[in-house]
């Protein structure tokens, strides 16, 4: 089957925990934690480190994914919760998020086991890199918090400004991402890819390898081809420059949350500060040496350098997926969409967006977010893997982007 959105190379099985702040702080207190510990601990080597972890992007509000040492010790986190069992990965979100609205996509998945058997959509075709596991499989753990979170448990005290989610992972499938490039062969015609994943490798020699294999694919598709990058955080800085350094000739947009924009610029950055962002933006688009870089934000979501045709709309598809999520999770449909569309957009982002424009010119778009501050209960997992996945279907010919959907029934 000829397919015209392609996405690789990781997918998991993810325990999306219920917030419960009793729970939470009863563990705090079950493991005396105190103010002076909060801090982002890497390797994390027990349930404790975990939970130490979390207050401290709790206490930044921020997002992240982080490494555990074992499966037992977020499996023993996870159980302390109600959770639910879904499907992650940059890739499997994304071909999700179209699949919601009507596109059909092919993806290569790197573990095969009963969950994603049982859960992919029947229009998101795959190629595993791996045999099914069956019952095997490694969870991510995802913990998603509230904004207006008040914590006080001994002499910690803080309260989150925003909701954010931190994912915490074991995952020797991932680790290893092994990359089979036979998936070459369902993209050889593919005319839009995107490519994720590769933070969470934790040798260089297995890293430098897996990105050669994806070079290897790359070349192999049409002479005319957008190919998308979707950026992460890195634990070693080495490993996140040599990601670019190999992929930078290959790609034609390079994108980033905010949290992957100051994990890159090595600061923190005010991202209602219209100069601070242009600072970042620059300094970001020259170390990346890519033809466009993409930020999206859960404000605005902007385009810096010389973007592809119908980079405006695509950073627009991109906040309504997301915001569609946001708002209803994964239940949502192309009305609901739709429906997204229509939701005004938040007026200090339009007055952001027009700010940064004059200041970065041409070079520059930037789209304000949607205003969602009347969502009692929003969703803050899988938001930049939706993200993505909008922007995917308008770097298709108009020809294609038709020939790309499937009819429903």
């Amino acid at each position: 089957m000829e397919h015209f959105i392609a996405a690789g190379f990781q997918n998991t099985v993810d325990f999306e925990l219920e917030w419960d702040q009793q729970k939470l702080e009863s563990l705090i207190r079950l493991y005396g934690i105190r103010c002076e510990e909060i801090e982002a601990v890497c390797p994390i080597n027990s349930q404790r480190d975990l939970l130490r972890t979390l207050l401290s992007h709790m206490a930044n509000n921020t997002g992240s994914e982080c490494l555990a040492s074992s499966s037992q010790i977020t499996r023993g986190f996870a159980e302390n919760f109600h959770y639910r069992v879904t499907l992650g990965g940059t890739a499997v979100r994304a071909a999700m998020a179209l699949e919601k609205i009507g596109y059909s996509s092919v993806i290569h998945v790197c573990s095969l086991n009963k969950h994603f058997c049982r859960l992919i959509p029947d229009h998101v075709h795959w190629v595993a890199s791996v045999p099914d596991e069956g019952d095997d499989f490694h969870p991510h753990v995802i913990l998603q918090y509230p904004a207006n979170v008040h914590l006080k448990v001994g002499d910690i005290e803080l309260t989150t400004q925003r909701p954010n989610r931190v994912i915490f992972a074991h995952d020797p499938p991932s680790v290893a991402l092994h990359i089979t490039e036979t998936f070459g062969d369902e993209v050889c015609r593919t005319p839009v890819f995107l490519t994720a994943s590769f933070n969470i490798i934790k040798e260089e020699s297995i890293l430098r390898r897996r990105l050669e294999s994806t070079i290897r694919i790359i070349n192999r598709m049409p002479r005319h081809r957008v190919v998308v990058m979707e950026d992460a955080c890195f634990e070693n800085p080495k490993m996140q420059q040599l990601v670019p350094q190999m992929l930078a000739p290959y790609l034609d947009v390079f994108s980033m949350n905010e949290d992957e924009l100051q994990d890159r610029l090595g600061r923190r950055v005010d991202m209602w500060d219209a100069n601070q962002v242009a600072q970042a933006v620059r300094e970001v688009y020259d170390l990346l040496h890519v033809p466009t870089i993409v930020c999206h934000s859960a404000y605005w979501a902007l385009a810096y350098g010389r973007p592809v045709e119908g980079m405006r709309q695509a950073l627009e598809a991109g906040i309504c997926m997301a915001a569609t999520r946001f708002r209803l999770g994964d239940d949502y449909g192309r009305a609901d969409y739709e429906q997204t569309m229509d939701l005004p957009p938040r007026k200090r982002a339009e007055d952001f967006a027009a700010q940064l424009e004059t200041l970065l010119g041409e070079e520059l778009i930037c789209v304000p977010g949607k205003d969602l501050d009347h969502i009692a209960r929003p969703v803050t997992i899988g938001l930049g893997d939706s993200f993505i996945g909008g922007m995917l279907p308008c770097f298709l010919p108009e020809e294609q982007r038709r020939l790309a959907e499937f009819e429903r029934e």
